[in-house]
C-alpha cells in the first residue's frame, strides 16, 4: 500500500512539473533561458530510485514533450529522456550516494547530454546546433542546475527530518 502511495505522489509530481514547465517557466525566463523542470523531475527519480524507474519517467516525459513537437521531430524527446533516466539511474547505482554537489553535477550533465541528444536526433545543422549550444543549452543548463539545487537541498532537508 505504502509502495501504491509512493508512484501516485511520483505521478502528481510529474503533472505538476509539466504545469511549472508550460506556465511559470516562461515567467522565469532570463534573457530567453529558463529552468527545465521536467528534466529536474527525470534526474530526480533516476537518483532516487534507479535506472528503470529513470526509463520509465523519461519515457513519459519524453513522450508527453513529443506529443507538442513539431511532427518531423517527434521521438526526439522521448529518446532523449529515456537515455537520461537510464543513465544517471545507472550512475546511481554505481556510486550509491550522491551528495548535494555530485547531485547538481549530474543534473548539469544529464542537462547537456539530454540536450546535445535532442539535437542530433533532430538533425540540426552544426552552425544551428553551434548557435543554440551557446545561446540557450548553456544559460538553460545553468539555470536548471541552479533550481535543481534548490529541489534537491529541499529534498535532503527533508529526509533528515523524518530520519
Amino acid at each position: 500500500m505504502n509502495s501504491n502511495w509512493k508512484w501516485l505522489r511520483v505521478f502528481i509530481l510529474f503533472l505538476v512539473c509539466f504545469a511549472l514547465q508550460t506556465t511559470v517557466a516562461e515567467w522565469l525566463q532570463i534573457f530567453g533561458a529558463g529552468p527545465d523542470f521536467v528534466i529536474i523531475l527525470v534526474v530526480s527519480i533516476a537518483i532516487k530510485h534507479g535506472p528503470a524507474a529513470g526509463v520509465l519517467w523519461g519515457f513519459l516525459a519524453g513522450f508527453t514533450q513529443d506529443v507538442y513537437a513539431p511532427v518531423e521531430w517527434l521521438g526526439a524527446n522521448t529518446i532523449s529522456l529515456t537515455a537520461l533516466g537510464f543513465l544517471v539511474g545507472q550512475l546511481e547505482e554505481r556510486f550509491l550516494t550522491l551528495n548535494l554537489p555530485a547531485k547538481i553535477g549530474v543534473l548539469g550533465f544529464g542537462f547537456m547530454l539530454c540536450d546535445m541528444l535532442y539535437f542530433f536526433l533532430t538533425g540540426l545543422e552544426k552552425d544551428v546546433v553551434t548557435n543554440l549550444f551557446f545561446s540557450k543549452t548553456l544559460p538553460e543548463c545553468a539555470y536548471t542546475m541552479a533550481v535543481g539545487a534548490v529541489v534537491f537541498h529541499l529534498s535532503i532537508g527533508k529526509k533528515k527530518k523524518h530520519a
